[in-house]
């Protein structure tokens, strides 16, 4: 069941991730620069979160 739940959690963040990323590369030129690096600060923790779930 932990191994079922791992999985739905990893699915779930892969997915915000997907999201994210997609907002991010379709986001228009007049966009706040600090949000933006805010935006791409947030994708690189979470990858490093995914990372963390797939080595262990």
């Amino acid at each position: 069941m932990a191994v079922t739940a791992a999985k739905s959690v990893m699915a779930f963040r892969v997915l915000t991730m997907a999201v994210d990323l997609c907002r991010l590369t379709t986001r228009t030129m007049n966009v706040n620069a600090g949000h933006e690096r805010t935006s791409k600060a947030r994708i690189i923790h979470q990858i490093q979160l995914i990372r963390g779930i797939t080595i262990s």
